[in-house]
């Protein structure tokens, strides 16, 4: 399951490595996750790929790896999620590298990923070049009311360049865009842990933020504002966030929020952003019988906003990016982790 490949020449081993062998602990391996996340948006084209494992070790019936897809082209979408035995998945201690049945990670140096794979009628070739310093956010955070859940958040490439190709049905698609990679891991109950994440970037700017909430309250908040190879980090400021409005979801049987406004500052720097959903898919994640089921919404929004450091205007701006939102539902969801 874990190798030590040796890493290409002038490489030096780096935090975005596979952290499970030095994360777990024996009392509550069975609750380890570890993910590496990728996106990109263009103009008509849209995706985001996710390679993870979960209780690597088979203590429970949710063990392996599991490889999430979905391609969002002309507000179609395509894609699934595929569990996958551990037998069958790789992972690098000292790199990002993986392979997990017919789908790799390749690190071909500390800037510069390959990911590949095919699944049914999807096949994918892209590599990342990151364009932003790597943040370190969080580490061993404890989240919830159990104290030994601790979690991970390193954003390895707040911008990437994204290039390569997209195979639908055999027809191709060729990817140019800007995209975005992080990496989460540690033990956590999900039930627990409920966040709010977003992403954003045009050729100068990025920006990135997590929210985590404890029965419903913000507990704490990261914004990270990226100008070229500037990082600004908005880490608990005062954070408003107003739900505009929200749309109902007949699956999941509960409502998803559709506009929201965000306000963050500190004694610099303010930053204020709407986001206007344009497309969401629907994850869940059933891990106790007598308690509702987790569900996680992959969302596309349209973002809008501007950024100001001592009432001074530095940035506008508008555009296509991603965000997640968690909730609870009784109802099945149909897919599922």
């Amino acid at each position: 399951m874990v190798n030590s490949s040796h890493l290409i020449a002038n490489q030096e081993p780096h935090s975005d490595g596979w952290h499970y062998l030095d994360s777990r602990d024996e009392k509550h391996k069975k609750n380890y996750i570890e993910w590496k996340y990728f996106n990109f948006t263009q103009k008509d084209l849209a995706g985001y790929i996710i390679y993870y494992v979960i209780d690597p070790e088979k203590n429970t019936k949710f063990g392996g790896g599991r490889l999430l897809i979905r391609i969002v082209k002309d507000g179609v979408s395509y894609g699934l999620i595929k569990k996958i035995d551990m037998e069958k998945v790789e992972l690098d201690l000292l790199s990002a590298s993986m392979s997990m049945g017919d789908a790799e990670i390749v690190e071909k140096s500390s800037y510069i990923y390959k990911i590949k794979g095919k699944a049914n009628n999807l096949n994918w070739n892209l590599d990342y070049r990151q364009r932003a310093p790597t943040i370190e956010s969080f580490q061993n955070l404890n989240t919830c009311l159990i104290r030994w859940e601790k979690v991970n958040w390193l954003i390895k490439m707040p911008r990437a360049q994204v290039t390569g190709d997209i195979t639908i049905d055999k027809e191709v698609f060729h990817v140019d865009a800007l995209g975005y990679s992080d990496t989460n891991w540690g033990e956590m109950v999900p039930f627990f842990t409920k966040y709010e994440w977003g992403q954003y970037s045009d050729a100068n700017f990025s920006l990135v933020f997590g929210m985590l909430y404890r029965f419903s309250k913000m507990k704490s908040s990261y914004f990270y504002l990226v100008f070229g190879e500037h990082v600004v980090a908005l880490e608990n400021a005062l954070c408003e966030v107003k739900r505009i409005d929200w749309i109902f979801d007949k699956i999941l049987g509960v409502k998803v929020p559709g506009k929201n406004i965000f306000s963050v500052k500190n004694k610099e720097y303010e930053i204020k952003f709407s986001t206007n959903l344009i497309y969401h898919d629907n994850l869940g994640l059933k891990i106790y019988p007598f308690l509702p089921k987790i569900v996680v919404s992959e969302q596309i929004v349209e973002y809008e906003g501007s950024v100001t450091k001592n009432g001074v205007t530095l940035h506008e701006f508008k555009g296509r990016g991603f965000k997640e939102w968690t909730t609870r539902t009784w109802k099945s969801v149909p897919l599922s982790f």
